[in-house]
């Protein structure tokens, strides 16, 4: 017998989107839309945050949800269906799943960036193989883990770059130009609950076939006659954040969601594994946060002791960004193009940028000569040099130069832990009732 592709997509379908639109499912139903509002925060964040620095946002705070918001429920379908293919499931208890909630809220206090299935799946995976407690399933905890950040690097990869904020930031000592990568998704998925009905109740499901599940994490229910799983609704959240300074942000999302990916394929094959020779368990158990903290830090020293490239060039000036609706987008300028001459005139610097447009814009016409970034040369050439576009007195290119020598950070960047950041705050509010005494 053949996977039932149709029914298991219709039922998926009916199943997922309910933690969006019914309130019936009380405490989902809530979690969701609580979680779409923090997405909006977050959002809210990074225009107020382009605005301060560049005059102007980006992209709307709202708009960048309802994609966010559309991009979930999408991913969320595809990840559902992986789930239900390879039978990632849980028993109607929730399998443990409250106490790695539980740890994820624990360790975003240390750090923001801990609050990852990853790292508290593995703590809870490994007290219950040391300590026995809580109960649950490490091969379908683990699953669920490889499958939401296998979820993760599909939406970076899509549209991890959208929003990229340009920051100035200190590496090695000097201003180079970065970006800062900041993304979030609500995402409603199903995942399987195993439970034990009569045989005539087992009889009315979908048949499937008998190599399924891969997955078998409760072997002792599934041999049971009235053994049957149902969808269970439940809301996610994912999250990206991320810097680029040696690459522009396409590439950088790029890297990042193939290592992601690998690594959640290799986790999902550990899990598979496990559920036929038991001491994998403690493989996989290990893997999950280990490797990802590998992940991570590679990819952080990559960054910040690799070389930049958004960097002045020596001849000419590099653009780390324009302008949305600006003249310098509609003529296809973008992220680590140099503009080399301006009117026929060579330029080697901000300055000398800026007197050429400012003679351009008394002249009514701008020309310039370009070179399009390194990483994408061997695909494209610079603009036409024969083409130029009126050029008021008072217009503006709308280009963000990379940094040069003396100019001002744009933005510090810092890791804080929140529960640190909590204390300072009552530290300093307590200080201040204090000297008012």
């Amino acid at each position: 017998m053949g996977f039932p592709f149709g029914d298991i997509t219709r039922s998926i379908l009916e199943n997922a989107p309910q933690v969006i639109w019914n309130p019936t499912l009380g405490t989902r139903f809530l979690f969701y839309w609580l979680m779409v509002a923090f997405v909006w925060s977050q959002y809210k964040k990074t225009a107020q945050m382009q605005e301060q620095l560049y005059g102007k946002a980006r992209r709307a705070a709202v708009s960048q949800t309802v994609v966010a918001a559309l991009e979930g429920l999408a991913v969320g379908l595809v990840g559902s269906y992986i789930m239900t293919f390879f039978g990632v499931s849980f028993l109607a208890d929730g399998g443990g799943l409250i106490w790695v909630l539980a740890t994820a809220m624990v360790l975003m206090l240390v750090n923001s960036r801990l609050m990852c299935f990853s790292y508290a799946g593995g703590l809870v995976s490994l007290s219950y193989l040391i300590f026995g407690w809580p109960k649950l399933s490490v091969p379908a905890l683990m699953g669920l883990v490889a499958i939401l950040h296998l979820m993760e690097s599909l939406l970076i990869l899509l549209n991890g770059s959208a929003g990229a904020t340009p920051v100035y930031l200190e590496q090695k000592g000097r201003q180079v130009g970065a970006f800062y990568l900041q993304r979030a998704w609500p995402v409603p998925v199903a995942i399987l609950i195993l439970a034990v009905v009569t045989p005539m109740e087992a009889a009315t499901g979908i048949s499937m076939p008998d190599w399924w599940p891969l997955l078998r994490t409760a072997p002792e229910i599934l041999v049971h006659p009235g053994a049957i799983f149902f969808l269970h609704a439940l809301p996610a959240g994912l999250g990206y954040g991320d810097l680029a300074i040696t690459c522009p942000p396409k590439l950088k999302t790029r890297r990042t969601a193939l290592n992601l990916a690998l690594y959640s394929l290799v986790l999902l094959a550990l899990c598979v594994g496990a559920t036929h020779y038991q001491p994998l368990v403690w493989v996989t158990a290990l893997f999950a946060p280990v490797a990802h903290e590998a992940i991570v830090r590679v990819g952080n020293r990559r960054e910040m002791l690799g070389h930049p490239y958004f960097v002045p060039p020596e001849t000419g000036v590099m653009i780390l960004d324009v302008m949305p609706g600006s003249l310098a987008a509609g003529l296809g300028l973008g992220p680590g193009w140099i503009i080399t001459q301006v009117n026929g005139r060579p330029v080697t610097g901000r300055d000398e940028l800026d007197n050429e447009l400012r003679e351009a814009g008394r002249a009514g016409e701008l020309k310039l000569d370009t070179r399009p970034p390194s990483f994408d040369r061997p695909r494209r050439r610079g603009l036409d040099p024969g083409v130029s576009t009126p050029f008021a007195a008072d217009a503006v290119l709308g280009i963000i130069p990379v940094p040069e020598p003396g100019d001002d950070m744009g933005l510090m960047m810092t890791a804080a832990s929140p529960l640190l950041t909590l204390v300072r705050k009552i530290g300093r509010s307590l200080g201040k009732r204090a000297d008012g005494k």
